[in-house]
């Protein structure tokens, strides 16, 4: 089942590991108000697909970051 959804963060929006330390870690995103949660499959043998997916959603958020903040410095010029 595919799901597609988009958010437009408010200005408290964060995102962090949840759980650290616990049985039921997450990775959470508050977005003021609404929030999402990715968490990892229960069994282990499925997490190294899933450290692989949380890698490129690292990195691709690292890339939308330098992208913006490139852009944003033009605008401001």
């Amino acid at each position: 089942m595919a799901f597609n959804a988009m958010w437009k963060p408010g200005p408290q929006a964060v995102a962090g590991m949840q759980g650290n330390g616990s049985a039921n870690p997450a990775l959470v995103i508050y977005l003021d108000p609404d929030s999402l949660a990715i968490l990892p499959p229960s069994d282990p043998a499925a997490w190294p697909e899933f450290i692989r997916l949380l890698r490129q959603i690292r990195d691709s958020a690292d890339e939308l970051a330098v992208f913006l903040g490139k852009h944003a410095k033009a605008e401001e010029v």
